[in-house]
């Protein structure tokens, strides 16, 4: 697999509805990023947790299928959102060195990179990009979901090559997790997943302390002004 090919790009942008609050934005760099170099190449049995995201098969709620050789995702992941691996270890996900880099993909009967991937974030995200590599211009579509499972956008781009693409959430829910499949000829791999943590919203706690903060300043300034 991960034949390169260098061919020209056409995006195709396909929303799942009129709700859909995601577009193709190639310029978002998230906060948090993620690379698998430190990953040890093969299979994986089980799912893959690193710093902001768990990485995995699919959602409980999807039905996993296949067509014409590739991984297929239907059906509405169940609230909250769980992330599963594939008990067979060769349909699961996996990570393999492609030009010295720790590529992660998705796995169908050992067809490196003909698999579903999916990533479970541990707060939510307003964007999410990454590195497709291994393209053979094929097409590669994202699904996103929100925290309840429900299905903010699907996302197809096609006649794909190796590079970086993004997507941000311009207005509505963020992204909670996605899953990718593909039908590119050689099966793609992905790499440097970015995104964001959400804003912190700060504690019951730290919001009296705020407020005594601000009370003692009000009355420092009437005190001063008394003076």
């Amino acid at each position: 697999m991960f034949k390169k090919v260098l061919l020209g790009t056409a995006i195709a942008v396909c929303f799942a509805s009129a709700n859909a609050a995601i577009v193709v934005d190639n310029t978002v760099s998230g906060t948090i990023a993620n690379n698998f170099d430190a990953l040890g190449a093969g299979n994986v049995v089980g799912l893959i947790p690193l710093s902001g995201a768990t990485y995995g098969e699919h959602f409980q709620g999807q039905t996993l299928s296949t067509d014409s050789g590739f991984d297929a995702l239907s059906g509405v992941p169940s609230s909250p959102l769980v992330l599963l691996a594939n008990p067979a270890v060769s349909d699961n996900i996996g990570v393999l060195s492609y030009n010295s880099s720790g590529v992660i993909y998705g796995d169908l009967l050992s067809g490196v990179g003909e698999g579903a991937l999916s990533i479970l974030f541990n707060t939510t995200t307003d964007l999410f990009g990454l590195d497709v590599v291994g393209t053979d211009s094929g097409a590669f579509t994202v699904d996103f979901f929100g925290t309840s499972g429900s299905l903010l956008a699907s996302i197809t781009q096609s006649n794909i090559v190796d590079g970086f693409y993004g997507f941000r959430a311009t207005s509505g829910e963020q992204i909670a997790g996605v899953s990718i499949t593909n039908t590119d000829p050689a099966g793609i791999g992905y790499d440097n997943v970015t995104y964001n943590a959400a804003n912190s919203v700060p504690e019951p706690a730290s919001l009296v302390l705020l407020g005594l903060g601000l009370l003692g300043l009000v009355a420092t300034r009437r005190n001063s002004k008394q003076s």
